[in-house]
């Protein structure tokens, strides 16, 4: 994509009242943002639930182009990349999230990015700002079972379980991923700046929105969904009813991915939604034998630490026979053709 093409991304991205899904709407229905910029008002009426409000904050934003090309060039001079959901680089599980971000800006190793379809050793782990002893330890030991088992891990640079979480996977010589709610020149919390510049050297930042962004409340709810869309699972240590924490695994279980969650004492408020969490369906998670028995029948292939490959003896020539009558979608036995030679006792055998 070229210096030009880039701007419009960002232009249409960042234009009033195009959010995610209306950006992916649109580009369902254009070739490019370059298209979709220079679209008469007929043409974007076209696209379903594309309105006239819509239609006259696209014919605006080019009030904003310089603003994203000062942006651009703060990219290019603190070497953060510019991702955009068109380029090959764009993780492969973000494309199946609902939502997904239009781009995103990274800081670190982009080969982090290239995570496979399903994300068999990323996991998310997240949890309260105000943890316990007893959180921030299991937190620890999790983190630390994982990285050793060569899992990468996910939280938000958040303090108490996110920050564990990122120390532990950095002091085990783990990568880890942050997904920030600010943009990347705008760390939060700000006493968190050494951490995220090591989690820049040995993993990787990201955000989507623009490097100078300044935290906001609306934005760490949003970014969750990055959390969990990265990741084969989530694993909550910790989370009052109300929290960050449960908001990523409610989007965990929009996008189909595995929720995990540790128990907690009763009577602490930070163990609630965990606990609640377990009541309604989540994997309870004591140690990380548990984390591989949740994620067992999501991983198209485990790390070597879960098991050993398993070998299979050879069939023998009925049962390859058999074998081969066998569709490619489920069947009643009673279907399988039979004859002289292949009676219904030796299918059945």
């Amino acid at each position: 994509m070229n210096h030009r093409m880039l701007l419009d991304f960002m232009q249409l991205t960042f234009c009033d009242g195009i959010g995610p899904l209306t950006f992916q709407n649109l580009l369902n229905h254009f070739s490019s943002a370059t298209e979709i910029l220079r679209a008469p008002a007929s043409a974007l009426h076209q696209v379903p639930r594309i309105g006239r409000k819509t239609i006259q904050a696209i014919h605006d934003s080019p009030t904003i182009r310089g603003k994203m090309q000062s942006q651009l060039e703060i990219c290019q001079s603190h070497n953060i990349e510019i991702v955009p959901c068109t380029s090959q680089r764009y993780p492969a599980p973000l494309k199946h999230i609902p939502a997904p971000p239009p781009l995103i800006f990274c800081q670190g190793n982009l080969e982090l990015l290239q995570l496979e379809w399903p994300t068999q050793t990323t996991i998310a782990i997240v949890g309260t700002r105000q943890a316990t002893q007893y959180g921030l330890r299991l937190a620890q030991t999790l983190t630390r079972d994982l990285t050793v088992d060569a899992w990468r891990t996910v939280s938000g640079l958040a303090r108490g379980i996110d920050r564990t979480v990122h120390q532990t996977t950095l002091d085990h010589h783990g990568t880890t991923i942050a997904v920030l709610g600010s943009g990347l020149l705008r760390i939060y919390p700000s006493e968190h700046q050494g951490l995220a510049q090591t989690v820049r050297q040995h993993g990787l930042l990201i955000s989507e929105v623009l490097p100078s962004a300044a935290p906001h409340g609306r934005l760490f709810p949003r970014r969750n969904r990055i959390i969990s869309g990265l990741s084969a699972g989530v694993i909550v240590v910790e989370a009052a009813i109300r929290s960050g924490a449960l908001i990523t695994a409610r989007h965990a279980m929009e996008q189909n991915r595995e929720v995990m969650a540790v128990p907690g004492m009763v009577d602490v408020p930070v163990a609630a939604g965990c606990n609640q969490l377990i009541k309604d369906g989540a994997q309870l998670i004591e140690d990380v034998t548990d984390v591989y028995t949740a994620l067992e029948h999501t991983l198209t292939c485990a790390p070597n630490s879960l098991r050993e490959p398993l070998t299979l003896p050879p069939l023998s020539d009925l049962e390859q026979q058999v074998y081969e009558l066998i569709p490619g979608e489920p069947t009643f036995i009673d279907l399988l053709p039979t004859n002289p030679q292949r009676t219904m006792p030796q299918l059945l055998a």
